[in-house]
């Protein structure tokens, strides 16, 4: 099993070139034709996620967010780039392709928050379903909270039964599900769009990790299942800041 077969399957199940033309997704590190002897699969390839999977023989990781976003001006030993190379550990990241794939992360999220008759929105990015009952807006906002195990935000006090997801960073998408849904549950919320919502729609912001990281468990299934026998193991670091409630 090499890195390329890695690399293609990635491909067939969230195309690369699919994502937008400023993201840096595929493989940043490493080389196709390395041999894979185990897989750690992470949001982030932080210095933990980077010792992990060096303790456990994992010479591939499997990211979202991409290790190399924007060009490098020098190779420094303290960087993660150098500490993956100098580890032998290569890394796939499969960022806005993955957002946007079928199954990916805004379809972990919208499960993991027990959406139903979940649609694509026409961006491509955010999913629309339904909750099983209505409820109302404090208890949306509490029932994401417990399924993320994550501290909340949330403005509006309208009943809510359609709920439009985007993992991560989705605040630019709020003004377009305003009349499509009645709650909007994303990463990162910016102050200019809590205003613009107002009370047309409420919005829940649920952190950018806590948003995306369902998909660990989605990527490690997909993996498991494609190369049976290959070690797969799942990294949490955790959100990445402390919260003082």
């Amino acid at each position: 099993m090499t890195v390329q077969d890695i690399y293609d399957f990635l491909n067939e199940k969230a195309p690369f070139a699919t994502a937008e033309e400023w993201d840096n997704p595929g493989l940043l590190v490493g080389s196709p034709q390395q041999a894979v002897t185990g897989i750690l699969v992470a949001l982030d390839a932080t210095p933990g996620a980077i010792e992990a999977a060096a303790a456990m023989g994992a010479n591939l990781m499997v990211t979202h967010h991409p290790v190399i976003f924007a060009p490098l001006k020098r190779l420094d030993a303290a960087g993660l780039p150098y500490r993956l190379a100098q580890a032998g550990i290569g890394l796939v990241a499969a960022h806005t392709n993955l957002d946007k794939a079928a199954g990916g992360v805004n379809d972990a999220l919208a499960a993991r928050l027990g959406l139903e008759n979940v649609t694509v929105a026409a961006d491509g990015y955010t999913r629309i379903g339904t909750l099983p009952a209505p409820m109302t807006a404090k208890d949306v906002a509490a029932h994401v909270a417990a399924a993320l195990d994550t501290a909340v935000r949330y403005s509006g006090q309208h009943p809510v039964t359609t709920v439009a997801v985007c993992g991560g960073g989705g605040g630019d998408f709020i003004g377009d599900c305003i009349g499509v849904a009645d709650a909007y549950v994303t990463g990162e919320v910016k102050h200019h769009e809590w205003l613009a919502a107002a009370d047309r729609i409420q919005v829940i912001e649920a952190g950018h990790y806590a948003t995306e990281v369902p998909v660990v468990d989605t990527l490690c299934a997909w993996l498991e299942e494609a190369f049976p026998g290959l070690p797969v193991t799942p990294y949490r670091d955790g959100e990445p800041y402390a919260v003082i409630r």
